[in-house]
């Protein structure tokens, strides 16, 4: 039996989110403190006329005024692309060059200045497939194949889903002979059979803040030879998990395994090192090992088979 092992290894983000002002002279006055700060986003390249909003909130008596900076330099607010609205910053027209980076908020009055946590603002993109034609493939009944998807240049990562000779006829995730790589992109088929003979595309959407995004591949065609006895063969694990994942507490690892053989191989998950973390219980006899809302304790070796 085939057998592959991965550790977990997770790690920790600390953010810096204020730092205290001067004490009041008033015993009525109090210094700012935030009720909304700015998040990341990812923007869509290219988008025009568009507008991108940071949002910024905080309480303080007297009120406080508001600055903006990106990567410690400050913002001109009151320009054409620049504005404020309360403490949010709005900006027009954004551009990858201008507009990418690292931005705070600082809420001040008289009693102190606070500043927020860095939101940092980044812009994604999802070119064409190339144009040029995929070469066909041949397998025969009862072995094992994969597609490669070869996605174009992208950012941030994209899904991934695999459409048979035309749309919307996907490739269904409870045929356990077929598996789609998050990772890669790639299609494989733990046994091929006849009825498998078709063109395939590989279709790739990218989730963006305000939009998506989706295009898919020239057809990768694919025919299998019947074969009246298609020979059985043994597991043999063909995607597999990296030896070291890290990952950050409190976000979702995904593990991905999978095998050709025939008869299909079934495939189970277990923790060499302790037990199985309970969120995981519905995951642990598929391809894909999801492990939500990571803690310190889910650290550890896993196995798949």
């Amino acid at each position: 039996m085939e057998v592959f092992l991965g550790l977990l290894v997770l790690g920790s983000v600390v953010l810096k989110l204020a730092f205290g002002g001067d004490v009041c002279v008033s015993g009525h006055d109090s210094g700012p403190v935030f009720e909304e700060e700015p998040s990341s986003l990812i923007y869509p390249k290219g988008l025009t006329e568009g507008k991108m909003t940071l949002s910024c909130q905080a309480r303080a008596s007297p009120a406080v005024s508001y600055r903006w900076l990106l990567n410690g330099t400050e913002v001109p607010l009151g320009s054409d692309r620049y504005h404020l609205i309360a403490g949010t910053l709005v900006i027009s027209n954004p551009e990858l060059m201008r507009d990418t980076g690292s931005y705070q908020c600082l809420a001040i009055n008289r009693c102190g200045t606070i500043i927020s946590r860095a939101a940092n603002v980044k812009f994604g993109y999802l070119h064409d497939f190339s144009p040029d034609s995929r070469s066909p493939q041949t397998v025969y009944e009862g072995v094992g194949t994969s597609i490669p998807c070869q996605p174009p240049p992208h950012y941030p990562a994209l899904s991934y889903r695999w459409l048979i000779n035309e749309f919307p006829n996907f490739i269904r995730k409870e045929d356990g002979r077929w598996f789609v790589s998050q990772v890669t992109g790639n299609l494989y088929l733990a046994k091929a059979e006849p009825n498998d003979t078709g063109k395939y595309f590989c279709f790739t959407t990218i989730n963006l803040d305000i939009s998506t995004k989706s295009t898919f591949s020239k057809a990768n065609p694919l025919t299998v030879l019947p074969n009246a006895n298609p020979r059985k063969s043994a597991p043999s694990i063909k995607v597999q998990f990296p030896a070291e994942t890290y990952a950050l507490a409190g976000h979702t690892a995904q593990l991905e395994c999978f095998a050709y053989g025939n008869p299909v191989p079934k495939l189970q998950w277990r923790k060499v090192d302790g037990s199985m973390p309970p969120k995981a219980d519905s995951t642990t006899e598929g391809p894909i090992l999801s492990l939500p809302s990571l803690s310190f304790d889910d650290e550890g070796i896993y196995e798949c088979k």
